[in-house]
């Protein structure tokens, strides 16, 4: 790695990948002839740690690297030894962002490359919430208060992200863990120690809503159907939505998709202790690096939802809800008034149905 392909600047706030951390910093030090680089208050997001002194990398280490913002983030309280990488449990509140933007693959030793390929990067506020909600996962393992606790504030939701592990193969293996995730709380079930899925579990998966966003839905509504009797309701794919949005029809992982349409690098997932996705999931007590996976899994499979449907598949309505609004607010005419009587028709040129985009089919509804 000779050069770099994009020009740093002290006080820019760096995402750096190597070999086993995720770093967000700010550029403190950069000696091109030494081909080192210095970041101030390191944070590794995939072990969601603050170091305490500054970490100097080198260009070998690299693997890939990408300019975030420019201005100096807050500091983060959480902290870690500086050579330690275990995860810690007190709430974050540094101003980072996560959002890896993938570059073309490269060995450590190629240059450095800024992604020109992006559909998203998740704000600070958004990225500070992940790891509050990460670090206040609730693990239940019998049908206690906070078993039901946690299902009246799971039933009063619009949507949750469900997760089922095992699913790969539907029926065929039993249930180890079953996730529900709302946008505040991360809610993992034991249900290996809770022996089942029980009556009320049922109502609430069987119902329209809240809505379920799954991912390979038909493994899951077979896991669910053959294992426990239970009709799942109230499904939004979030393989099928992204099928849909970018035209493919092509096998993809939940981590898959989240890092092509989030831009979240896929060593967000990992952990250098040990890999949680060749870990033992019948394995109890499931380990903190099993419970963070899977808590990850579920938040942003909710991100996904609500990327992919309100950016993409509600685009176009949005578009037209927001020139419809525009209307009358610029005009200075003084007639302007008199054309918004109840019966007035003013703005409704702006609404063009698309057969193509909303195939509403009622008949076939009524039957």
């Amino acid at each position: 790695m000779e050069t770099l392909d994009i020009t740093l600047q002290l006080g820019q706030m760096l995402l750096v990948q190597t070999a086993s951390e995720l770093l967000t910093g700010t550029l403190n030090f950069v000696d091109p002839k030494r081909r080192i680089i210095e970041l101030e208050n390191p944070y590794d997001q995939r072990s969601n740690c603050q170091y305490n002194s500054p970490q100097i990398l080198s260009f070998p280490q690299i693997k890939k690297l990408q300019i975030v913002r420019e201005d100096e983030p807050s500091s983060n309280s959480n902290s870690c030894s500086d050579t330690g990488t275990s995860p810690t449990t007190s709430e974050s509140h540094t101003s980072y962002n996560t959002a890896a933007a993938r570059t073309p693959s490269s060995s450590p030793e190629s240059k450095l490359v800024a992604s020109e390929e992006s559909d998203i990067t998740l704000s600070t506020t958004e990225l500070e919430l992940i790891h509050e909600q990460l670090n206040s996962v609730v693990c239940i393992t019998q049908t206690d208060q906070k078993y039901h606790k946690a299902l009246a504030d799971i039933r009063v939701q619009p949507v949750v992200a469900l997760i089922i592990e095992p699913v790969d193969y539907g029926r065929t293996h039993r249930t180890s863990v079953m996730v529900l995730a709302t946008y505040q709380t991360v809610y993992i079930f034991d249900i290996i120690a809770m022996g089942s899925i029980f009556r009320e579990m049922k109502q609430l998966l069987e119902a329209e809503r809240p809505r379920k966003v799954v991912h390979y839905s038909h493994k899951l509504v077979d896991h669910l159907k053959n294992r426990h009797g239970v009709k799942l309701g109230g499904i939004f794919d979030t393989f099928v939505a992204v099928s849909i949005v970018r035209g493919i029809k092509e096998p993809m992982t939940l981590i898959e998709a989240v890092e092509k349409i989030l831009n979240i690098n896929q060593i967000f997932f990992h952990s250098e202790a040990e890999d949680p996705l060749h870990s033992d999931i019948y394995k109890r007590p499931l380990i903190l690096v099993m419970r963070l996976l899977l808590a990850k899994k579920a938040i942003l499979q909710l991100k996904l939802h609500e990327h992919l449907l309100h950016k993409h598949m509600l685009k176009n309505f949005y578009s037209q809800c927001e020139i419809f609004s525009q209307t009358f607010c610029e005009s200075e005419d003084a007639t302007t008034p008199l054309e918004m009587q109840r019966k007035g028709r003013a703005g409704f040129q702006h609404i063009k149905r698309s057969a193509k985009e909303f195939e509403f089919k009622f008949n076939q509804l009524a039957e």
